[in-house]
């Protein structure tokens, strides 16, 4: 099929439309000998004559049905060339095509020889642009356009929308005996479906008798994820990603600041929307899963079931596609050496030797029917595991083929490309397709919970009683804190459904998770099934035990695990390594240590066979979490077990960062937290500071040494004076690295996050527990701004370009102001307001608030989920106990409340942005006018989620996170038109009528600074949007001011 390109524009642009149909020409002739044509349609809207039949409905089919609409005007913009616009917008808005691009020639023009009458058609569709925030791109001259549009088809190339054969050798075969490629298509999705379909846990109950062999089915218990991605509840995806790709700032902003009820977008939503689906998420999120159980609806409608399309989901109208699964690590592995890109004809050979080599009956010959047929019908192709392919380097050499093999596979194919955030340097980006799987809600994990017991009952493993009696106690125990962040990651909740299924109870914390699982899975190997025996019968040594197996696969696990240093995922494990690991065991039998290897192959469990690698038989640990775990095992039971915590550490901190939490847990209180005191020398950051400056490899050390303290707990810790002062000494470390910036030695922006989560545990000494966990400084975080007569809020209208070369989008028209605005004295909040600052006023007053999860966020963060109104409510309660609470009476904030009548309240955005630019007139942003991640939670910042309040360097005032992390509440009102504000520049502190706090909740509210999901055009000092009262998000939050205006 081509890809159709409508072309409108009016008369007066002939030799443009003449020199775009040569450009279209010279490129099929580039691209038709690789398989691409680009038809071109162009239909002038100066044929008004031919409008009474409505023939101009012919021409808007057309756009509808076109892949790319392209639009050119420079004096004016005829009826019909608006409706053609108008046309392609709603199709765009409704599917997601066509593209859509807009080029005004900017060349200059005699007014003399233009109506006033197209002048005026030309502004108007120029303002129908801006208030859309779609880009117009400007042209001079028609060289200009061309080269403008050149860059364009390039890019749709390379994003695979128009898609090449990378060669003569990628086309369809010739006609092959139908009877043979039915019969390798048959066997290969009978072979897929039939692994696919079963859990890879195995049977779960250790005592059961050989008639409940059976694994559960994958199709038993799946339970659909969600992504991060939230958008308004009555939103399609594909309008939200019309409006995304429009840069429709009123529908999109609304949307990510929570003025409007929301809901998640679900994975198979992604799916069905792009071509081309990126999916991010941590360990066990359930990508590998999520993938199987498409692959296998897939592979069962080809085999006649077409009712598992289903199970697919509404918005899925991609038909039964050929399901193709890539496990990318051991593509990597059998790359020759080297830093070649590799090609789509490799990965292809790779598929084909691999797919054989597991049993799936298919070969390099036999290969090309699937090629062919995704070719011809399409193929729905998983690439998993992009995180487990090396380095930076070599994941580089696989996207390479990936995406040639994506752009040459068929326009009828669909891809899917799992991986974990950090293997994606750019994150979750939905608009591109690049999103990130959710943690499980709570309805999703009783939904888990329910179908794994109605499993059981199914089977007759269960009665429906007792089955009845464990989902309410597993419903009662997941909600355990020290469970329920387990409970939201999916294999770990497999794992602890298991073991309450089989021993009637749960683990208290994630190393006896771990511990009871290994226990579990090893058991597996130590049962008679038909006629095998026991494996310790078998073996016939008298007192071995299970445990003695377990300490070699600790070994084990602990030298691959360190061998495989810079590369993820499990590690292989040859069959002669194993034998060679077991032989002293076993007397150096290595007869007897080749059965304990067969009883692996056979039974699975603790290590899975993964076939065979130049002819020897390969096995892996079934998740990275268990070879961490084992490796964790062996290294706590080592003598010089702190040393080798700190050793390690620095050698390779990011590959051991589960392991030396874990080894720490494993080796208890004591052992534990003196391995944590090694890593940060034994001395607090104070005496450090007395040498030198800490570098980024130090602040690495502590948090470490933070994650040992964690996975201890706090209770174990507590127990010891010794153990509780290092607990202080750790934690100073972390909180003192929380606002270094990378080039003063800081880490890396996620590392200071997580650095700020793991203080909140320890206990933040930031803030102080006894004064409702207010700063601990003697103005309880309040920092004093200074009257200024000359200060003007907004952006400068001579400053709005600067500014938006710098952002990379225009500046709106209401933030533009010229003339001065002063603001009075007052004082403002250092950080936001706190989840634990915000606890304290809720568990003081019993005040219900609107939703749960403004508390479930880790307790240094910011409040979210909060209403304009509840942020009111905590202004008026910290007011009274400024007032009254002999806790903070001897404070200056308490004197001036009590002295001078001063009143705690949320900032006018005039107050706001006064305090956000830091002292800095003019300013982007709050530390000046060059775009820095580092220095604030936005967009760029990469995070993906709000961080601990100060892990970004403080403005010159001293405040942190004006710019990003949450959008802050105001007191200042917008107006009721979401698009444009009633209350407008010049600002003036002293007006009460845009400062009225008995408002209708109809009128919305100023909010300030973007959040982390935002990109640096909302998230800088003078960038305004409105929220309604009680409009809540999981970006949106607020801090305090101390004021002296009788009207806060």
């Amino acid at each position: 099929m081509p890809t159709k390109i409508f072309l409108a524009s009016s008369s007066e642009l002939l030799e443009e439309r003449k020199e775009f149909e040569i450009l279209v020409n010279r490129k099929n002739k580039l691209w038709q000998p690789q398989g691409a044509f680009v038809e071109l349609i162009v239909w002038e809207d100066f044929l008004d004559a031919l409008s009474r039949t409505r023939l101009q409905d012919e021409y808007n089919k057309a756009i509808r049905d076109c892949d790319i609409f392209v639009m050119l005007f420079s004096t004016k913009v005829g009826r019909y060339t608006a409706e053609e616009f108008e046309t392609a917008f709603e199709q765009f808005k409704a599917t997601g095509k066509p593209h859509i691009f807009t080029y005004f020639k900017t060349a200059a023009i005699d007014l003399g020889s233009v109506s006033q009458d197209d002048l005026m058609s030309l502004w108007a569709f120029q303002k129908k642009l801006d208030d859309l925030g779609h880009f117009r791109t400007p042209y001079r001259n028609i060289g200009e356009l061309k080269f403008e549009f050149n860059q364009q088809l390039d890019k749709l190339v390379a994003s695979g929308f128009i898609v090449l054969n990378s060669g003569p050798g990628d086309g369809p075969p010739p006609d092959e005996d139908s009877a043979e490629a039915n019969s390798v298509i048959a066997l290969y999705l009978h072979a897929l479906a039939t692994d696919l379909a079963g859990l890879k846990l195995g049977e779960i109950d250790a005592s059961a008798d050989p008639a409940r062999q059976t694994p559960l089915q994958l199709a038993d218990i799946y339970v659909p994820l969600d992504t991060t991605l939230q958008i308004a509840q009555e939103t399609t995806l594909a309008e939200w990603l019309a409006r995304a790709a429009s840069r429709q700032r009123d529908d999109v902003h609304q949307q990510r600041s929570g003025q409007r009820e929301t809901r998640p977008v679900s994975a198979l939503e992604a799916l069905a929307a792009h071509r081309q689906l990126t999916l991010l998420g941590k360990p066990g999120s359930g990508k590998s899963t999520f993938g199987a159980s498409v692959l296998l609806a897939l592979a069962q409608a080809w085999q006649g079931h077409l009712e598992e399309l289903a199970s697919l989901g509404d918005t899925w109208t991609h038909g039964k596609l050929l399901p193709i699964r890539v496990i990318l690590r051991r593509f990597a592995e059998q790359l020759p050496p080297g830093d070649k890109p590799a090609r789509a004809s490799e990965l292809w050979d790779f598929i084909a030797r691999d797919l054989d080599a597991a049993g799936y009956g298919m070969s390099p010959e036999t290969m090309k029917y699937v090629q062919r047929i995704a070719r011809k019908r399409g193929a729905l192709i998983l690439f998993d595991g992009l995180d487990e392919c090396g380095n930076r380097a070599s994941r580089e050499r696989v996207l390479a083929a990936v995406d040639e093999l994506m752009g040459s596979a068929g326009k009828a194919c669909r891809f899917v490309l799992c991986a974990r955030p950090y293997a994606w340097p750019g994150g979750a980006d939905p608009a591109q397709g690049v999103y990130a799987l959710a943690d499980l809600d709570d309805g999703q994990i009783e939904r888990f919970i329910r179908a794994w017991y109605a499993a059981l009952v199914t089977r007759g493993w269960r009665s429906p009683g007792d089955a009845e009696r464990k989902i309410d106690d597993l419903l009662a125990a997941r909600q355990r804190p020290d469970l329920l962040p387990l409970a939201r990651n999916p294999l770990l909740l497999t794992l602890m459904a298991t073991l309450h299924t089989n021993r009637g109870r749960l683990p208290d914390d994630r190393a006896d998770l771990y511990e009871e699982s290994v226990e579990l899975l090893m058991l597996r190997w130590n049962r008679q099934i038909g006629a095998d025996k026991a494996l310790l019968d078998e073996l016939a040594i008298p007192g071995l035990k299970l445990s003695d197996l377990r300490e070699v696969l600790e070994e084990v696990a602990f030298k691959v695990h360190a061998g495989n240093v810079g590369r993820e995922g499990t590690a292989d494990i040859g069959e002669d390594r194993l034998v060679r690991a077991f032989c002293p065991l076993l007397g150096k039998d290595r007869n007897k240590a080749a059965v304990v290897v067969e009883y692996i192959e056979k039974r699975a469990g603790l290590l899975i066979g993964q076939g065979e690698k130049d002819g020897e038989r390969q096995f892996t640990f079934p998740h990275r979490t268990f070879q961490e775990f084992l490796a964790a095992s062996f290294l706590a039971a080592q003598g010089d077990f702190a040393a080798q915590c700190a050793g390690l550490a620095r050698a390779a901190p990011t590959h051991w960062q589960v392991v030396l939490p874990l080894a720490a847990r494993l080796a208890k209180a004591e052992r534990g937290a003196s391995a944590a005191d090694e890593l940060v020398g034994g001395k607090s950051i104070v005496d450090f500071r007395k040498r030198g400056r800490p570098e980024e490899a130090d602040w690495t050390c502590a948090l470490l040494a933070g994650t040992q303290l964690q996975e201890i707990g706090l209770g174990a810790i507590n127990k010891s004076a010794r153990t509780q002062a290092i607990a202080e000494r750790v934690a100073g470390w972390l909180a003192a690295s929380l606002p270094v910036h990378p080039d003063d030695g800081g880490a890396p922006n996620r590392q200071r996050a997580q650095a700020g989560d793991v203080l909140a545990v320890l206990g933040d000494l930031r803030f102080d527990p006894e004064r409702f966990y207010l700063p601990a400084d003697e103005m309880l975080g309040f920092v004093r701004i200074a009257a200024d007569s000359e200060f003007r809020i907004g952006t400068r209208k001579a400053d709005a370009q600067r500014l938006a070369k710098i952002v990379g989008n225009e500046v709106d028209n209401d933030e533009i102001n010229d003339e001065p605005t002063p603001t009075p004295e007052f004082l403002i909040a250092r950080y936001p307001v706190t989840v634990a600052q915000f606890r304290a006023f809720v568990e003081a007053t019993q005040y219900e608030i609107g939703d749960a999860d403004a508390l479930r966020d880790a307790a240094s963060r910011p409040v979210r989920w909060v209403s304009w109104h509840e942020a009111i409510a905590y202004c008026d309660w910290l007011n009274d106990e400024l007032t009254s609470s002999p806790l903070l009476q001897d404070s200056e904030p308490s004197r001036l409340v009590r002295q001078r009548r001063w009143q705690v309240a949320l900032p006018s955005e005039l107050e706001w942005e006064k305090a956000a630019r830091g002292g800095l007139p003019d300013a982007v942003f709050s530390w000046g006018n060059e775009v820095d991640p580092a220095r604030a939670n936005y967009g760029d910042s990469e995070i993906g989620d709000t961080s601990a309040v100060g892990c970004f360097p403080a403005s010159d005032f001293g405040l942190h996170d004006m710019i990003g992390n949450v959008y802050e509440w105001t007191r200042s009102l917008w107006g009721t038109d979401w698009q444009k504000p009633d209350f407008g520049y010049p600002y003036r502190f002293d007006d009460g009528k845009r400062e009225a706090l008995d408002a209708r909740n109809d009128i919305l509210r100023v909010v300030r600074g973007g959040s982390w999901y935002d990109a640096r055009y909302v998230a800088r000092c003078a960038s305004r949007s409105g929220n309604v009262p009680g409009g809540r998000s999981n970006g949106l939050g607020f801090r305090v001011v101390l004021r002296s205006s009788p009207e806060a």
